[in-house]
């Protein structure tokens, strides 16, 4: 009796497995799809404002520069020269200051890509383990044809390792991807802020 109710228990239970394996799945692409829309269309793409920051020899000329190429990192340098009287430390730390938050929206849904990533295989094992358990049970309950109700239920018990790792690989490809976005924008910040605090006109107010 105890074995029936184990197999029964186990049969459902691998099956709930499969099908949450296939909705991290469908999650995850979703979820990578979206982040791609989002940095191609808030990020600058792979290219600096560097050769134009560089041209620019005034605070207007820099804003202007800024403007006229929108996107999550521009704006951040422009937050960063509200105040009307900067010191290059200072408008280092109001930059820092406003990128926190840009950069808790650039990562926005990574952290499930790496969950995804990291725990699917071993989601993947349970549901294996599942069906083993229940080859066993039915191979209690089930005399004389010990060999094939164990071979048969392991190797439909090992589809659930293969979809783990099917599941956990692209995700951490998704992941890797998204934060290889995240850092490349950071630096973009990092050294349009660099090159902006080292204006003329900032030395001309702060000597």
């Amino acid at each position: 009796m105890i074995t029936s109710q184990i197999s029964m228990f186990a049969f459902y239970m691998a099956r709930a497995i499969l099908w949450l394996l296939l909705s991290l799945s469908v999650l995850s692409i979703a979820f990578f799809i979206e982040r791609m829309f989002y940095y191609r269309r808030r990020l600058l793409s792979g290219h600096t404002l560097l050769p134009a920051l560089e041209k620019a020899d005034t605070l207007d000329e820099v804003i202007l520069t800024l403007r006229h190429n929108a996107c999550s990192e521009t704006s951040v340098l422009l937050k960063g020269l509200e105040e009307p009287e900067l010191s290059p430390r200072c408008f280092n730390r109001r930059v820092d200051a406003y990128f926190l938050p840009e950069k808790q929206e650039w990562e926005r849904h990574t952290n499930f890509l790496g969950s995804v990533g990291s725990n699917a295989p071993f989601i993947g094992l349970l549901g294996t383990v599942l069906g083993i358990l229940k080859s066993f049970a039915d191979l209690g309950n089930l005399s004389g044809q010990g060999p094939q109700v164990v071979m048969a239920g392991i190797s439909e018990a090992l589809i659930a390792t293969a979809a783990g790792l099917a599941v956990a690989i692209p995700a951490v490809i998704f992941f890797n991807v998204c934060k290889t976005k995240v850092k490349a924008g950071a630096v973009r910040i990092e050294s349009m802020a660099g090159l902006i605090g080292s204006k003329p006109f900032f030395q001309d107010r702060w000597p």
